[in-house]
């Protein structure tokens, strides 16, 4: 028999207000993740965001209530996504602001929180729901006893005092972005990015009012129960403003940018070429370079690869931009979304042409295959197969050996 226990202040309009807030935040998630059809990497980060913070309002809602007592199992499965709203935030930021469409080589490194986490609170999760009806009903004997986050093996309130220092680091980060973004784009690029750059800020503006209150419900003067009702009040709000302003531009909601069509490779191109130059602009797309300034930056970027930078060990984006003058966040996003792939695959196609073009040739039989790869740029013989093979489908020996040497 589950025993009285005692409730909050205005605990039924609460309810209903994170509910509320769940089930709107629940929708906006699905419909980035599965209605969407453009700019898929970006919404469904902003996607786990939002649903990591609808789950939590869920579970919340269901804590105020006591109706957590009839789902025992949704009890505490919500806190591992809350490692995932703050990185997935700032990620979806930046692949908006640089056009990204796919994760970077370490990006996985800003879910490890999230992974511990998960491993950490595994016992627990396992226990059967007798069990847990047990726990929950000694722990809410005390309302704030459910902000201590103490089930996993660290002590008490560590968790809230980590998820705070980590949500504020990357609500920074995300402001530095934007900040960038302002500085480095032209003029005329801001400009024709208003709109984007507005719900950017916006959104940042309601992240870096998220997580000051998971602070305040711990070192203010105040009852348990009032700064339960605080932190669950700004929660509720974040949802729901953060919903209301997709839906009032669609635009947002279902896509910041058209996606280009996939181009159907029948085997690698001799050299990348823009994806615009091959199929129709769609006037729906908002790029954050105009088109006369993508036009400008392909020719440019064209002309100097024939220098062949590309053949310098340890060459980055930023040497490119540097020496292109075209502005690091404005090469990304033209090798991201004209050339439809990342700045290493950009690179390794030179370097793996350039190899293609020479291992006909007698000057250069000499040079083994890894010979080859260091003189083209790569930094060893293992980034130079799988490139090779990535690029052209077959490794570079069973290339070699259809290659007739030239006299």
């Amino acid at each position: 028999m589950i025993p009285v226990l005692p409730s909050i202040a205005h605990a039924e309009l609460l309810t209903v207000f994170m509910f509320l807030g769940a089930f709107v935040g629940t929708l906006v998630s699905l419909i980035l993740a599965f209605v969407n059809t453009v700019q898929r990497h970006a919404n469904r980060l902003l996607s786990v965001s939002l649903f990591s913070v609808a789950l939590f309002a869920l579970t919340s809602a269901l804590l105020i209530n006591h109706s957590i007592f009839l789902v025992p199992h949704l009890f505490r499965v919500n806190m591992p996504l809350h490692y995932l709203v703050a990185p997935c935030a700032y990620l979806y930021v930046r692949s908006v602001l640089y056009q990204e469409i796919r994760f970077h080589r370490f990006d996985w490194l800003h879910f490890v929180p999230f992974g511990l986490h998960s491993l950490e609170l595994l016992p627990f999760l396992l226990h059967g729901a007798a069990f847990k009806i047990h726990y929950l009903q000694l722990l809410l004997v005390d309302v704030a006893g459910v902000t201590k986050q103490q089930e996993g093996l660290l002590p008490a309130y560590y968790h809230p005092v980590l998820k705070f220092v980590l949500g504020n680091i990357y609500v920074l980060m995300q402001w530095r972005l934007l900040w960038q973004f302002s500085r480095q784009a032209a003029p005329a690029s801001r400009y024709e990015n208003q709109a984007l750059l507005r719900w950017l800020r916006l959104f940042t503006l309601l992240n870096t009012l998220l997580y000051p209150p998971v602070l305040l419900a711990m070192v203010l003067p105040v009852s348990g129960t009032s700064a339960t009702i605080f932190a669950v009040c700004v929660l509720g709000s974040y949802l729901l403003l953060t919903s209301t302003l997709l839906f009032l531009q669609p635009q947002l909601l279902y896509g910041l940018c058209r996606a280009p069509a996939a181009a159907a490779v029948a085997g690698a191109p001799a050299l990348p070429t823009p994806a615009a130059a091959t199929r129709q602009e769609d006037p729906a797309r908002a790029y954050s370079l105009s088109e006369e300034r993508k036009q400008a930056y392909c020719a440019l970027l064209e002309e100097f690869m024939l220098q062949q930078p590309f053949r310098r060990k340890g060459y980055s984006i930023k040497d490119l931009a540097a020496e292109t003058t075209i502005p690091p966040h404005h090469v990304s996003a033209l090798i991201n979304q004209e050339y439809r792939m990342n700045f290493n695959d950009f690179l390794n196609r030179y370097r793996v042409e350039y190899i293609k073009a020479r291992m006909g040739q007698v000057d250069w039989r000499h040079l083994t295959l890894e010979g080859l790869a260091l003189e083209a740029g790569f930094s060893n013989r293992t980034t130079f197969f799988r490139a090779f093979v990535k690029l052209t489908g077959c490794t570079p020996t069973e290339y070699l050996a259809q290659v007739t040497p030239s006299a």
